[in-house]
């Protein structure tokens, strides 16, 4: 008893100090991009918005009656919904953001970093920090044994949750914040080189993504290992070819 209760106490610090160190790296991307991009800071704050607001009102009430639907259905089909749906959501988002904004004014490079950076932190913060926080209450709950009114799933994925978890789980917080960015370049270009076929084009890269997730936490690649390294390849392809298109497109400033 006396090291499951040692044990807990390690994990909850741990996982303190991995929400610290996300606020600290938050912070300074914030700091570093803004001196080297001078962005808009309205554009910025939509971004936040634009992950949080969209996937609430919109992707969750809609997920909660479709999966419900796919629960006895394959796997796969719930992969492919789960990430096809997040793809069109968001990319319509920043598409749409974008589209709007260009009517006002002529659109900047900086634009991309200002809207794409506020969107992943808003992720980076809602997924990651809340998430931790919610296996802290958890182990909380563990330790002073009121587990009852828990989900039974979640109270089983902490009492297996270890160090390198938690590590792999910064690590993809950190690629998903910046293949956030990269997608926004994309719905950029659409909407700049009035080409829908960037837009679709991020849509299918985003779902992707979340295909390599959803493929782990339905149980089907259980390396988790093996699926960041994955993300990380995936992250860095997406950059190459990012560039590429960037070139050819005659768009200078950004990669």
């Amino acid at each position: 008893m006396l090291r499951i209760k040692e044990r807990i106490n390690q994990m909850e610090t741990f996982l303190f100090m991995t929400i610290l160190a996300m606020l600290v790296i938050a912070i300074i991307s914030f700091i570093v991009l803004k001196k080297k991009w001078q962005f808009s800071i309205k554009l910025f704050l939509v971004g936040l918005i634009g992950f949080a607001l969209p996937v609430m009102m919109i992707e969750g009430p809609i997920n909660a009656v479709a999966l419900s639907g796919l629960a006895h259905s394959s796997k796969w089909l719930t992969i492919i919904y789960g990430g096809l749906m997040a793809g069109l959501v968001e990319e319509t988002t920043r598409y749409v953001v974008f589209k709007v904004l260009a009517k006002k004014r002529r659109l900047m490079t900086s634009d991309i970093v200002a809207y794409g950076f506020g969107h992943g932190l808003s992720e980076f913060i809602l997924l990651g920090v809340m998430g931790l926080l919610t296996y802290i209450i958890v182990l909380q709950a563990i330790h002073s044994g009121q587990t009852s009114q828990l989900p039974s799933l979640l109270v089983s994925q902490v009492n297996q949750l270890t160090g390198f978890v938690v590590i792999m789980s910064l690590f993809e917080r950190l690629v998903a914040l910046v293949l956030q960015v990269l997608l926004t370049a994309w719905d950029f270009l659409a909407v700049t080189k009035h080409k829908l076929s960037f837009y679709f084009g991020a849509i299918l890269l985003h779902a992707t993504i979340d295909f390599l997730a959803g493929a782990y936490q339905q149980g089907i690649v259980r390396n988790i290992l093996l699926i960041e390294v994955m993300l990380a390849i995936y992250m860095l392809g997406v950059g190459l070819v990012t560039r590429q298109i960037w070139k050819k497109e005659e768009t200078h400033g950004l990669i």
